[in-house]
């Protein structure tokens, strides 16, 4: 499955040594801006690659960060599958535009559904200590969609 991600789920997977869950689930592609805002050596399977568009990153960028802007405009040159975004606003642009979206913790939810991970409360509670916002809304429907016990 072919997706493009912003950098949240990068950052947010990297720093719990769990980035590996998106090279199981996807063939990552990320824009350049992504790239940079990683900020570390990139693993060999993500792939980066340029927007073509650079008047619709432009438009988008009036509202949204450089890195989401170009995310959403490559989902939509490559019309990919999925992209990942976790900030609410770039969300929102995405859907209007008819993007499929994930969030960081729906990859978890995704991981266990395919018996990448035993149970996605520990990875949703080490990407919150870690500093990952995640509301405790979210992380019950999380919870419940991955048939774990809700405390």
């Amino acid at each position: 499955m072919i997706v493009v991600s912003n950098t949240s789920a990068l950052i947010g997977l990297s720093n719990i040594r769990h980035l590996g869950i998106l090279q199981k689930l996807f063939e990552e592609i990320i824009p350049p801006a992504v790239a940079e805002e990683f900020g570390e050596k990139l693993p060999s399977w993500v792939i980066v690659r340029p927007v073509s568009d650079e008047k619709f990153v432009k438009v988008l960028s009036y509202s949204l960060g450089k890195g989401e802007a170009e995310a959403i405009a490559l989902a939509l040159e490559l019309n990919v599958d999925i992209i990942i975004l976790d900030d609410l606003k770039a969300r929102k642009f995405a859907e209007d535009l008819g993007l499929n979206i994930i969030g960081t913790a729906g990859v978890t939810l995704l991981a266990k559904k395919r018996g990448i991970i035993k149970r996605v409360f520990p990875v949703l509670k080490e990407l919150r200590e870690k500093g990952f916002w995640i509301s405790d809304a979210i992380i019950r429907r999380i919870m419940k969609s991955g048939g774990e016990e809700v405390e």
